[in-house]
């Protein structure tokens, strides 16, 4: 359980910094739109990146405070044997809700390789890619793209 939590944290981390690269080219653009003479277009561009931003820095907000609880606790019960056992195993084939294997899998629970009952589902494999690329996580979408070359 310990290392799930850590990789926990390392992700919330990364999707941390991947925000604040989004927020700091929004900050340019809104320099730049700001330079504009005032109008009904400049104002619409403003307010849409600044919401972007708005969203991205309570996302953060959030995102650190559960690592912030995530880490607190891991260190208050590091002697527990509670993080040192593991995890007991999902029953894959218990699962039929689409959207339970989907989440399960966009949190990493479940990798997406050929053993994931819907492998070859391609609009699964969409949403997956979707997903991914609407949260700008184009790493993902390359080991995707790398598996599915490798299986068809």
């Amino acid at each position: 359980m310990k290392d799930l939590i850590q990789k926990t944290v390392a992700l919330l981390k990364l999707r941390v910094k991947s925000n604040l690269e989004v927020i700091n080219k929004n900050q340019v653009r809104i320099k730049e739109i700001l330079k504009q003479p005032a109008s009904a277009e400049r104002s619409f561009t403003f307010e849409k990146h600044y919401e972007v931003n708005k969203n991205l820095l309570s996302e953060n907000n959030d995102f650190i405070n559960v690592q912030l609880t995530l880490i607190n606790f891991l260190e208050k019960y590091k002697n527990s044997d509670a993080l040192q056992e593991s995890l007991p195993a999902i029953d894959v084939s218990a699962i039929s809700d689409e959207e339970e294997l989907m989440n399960i899998t966009l949190n990493g629970t479940l990798p997406f390789d050929e053993d994931h009952p819907f492998f070859g589902n391609e609009k699964f494999f969409s949403r997956l890619m979707r997903h991914y690329q609407v949260n700008e996580q184009y790493e993902k979408c390359q080991e995707l793209m790398d598996l599915r070359k490798k299986f068809h």
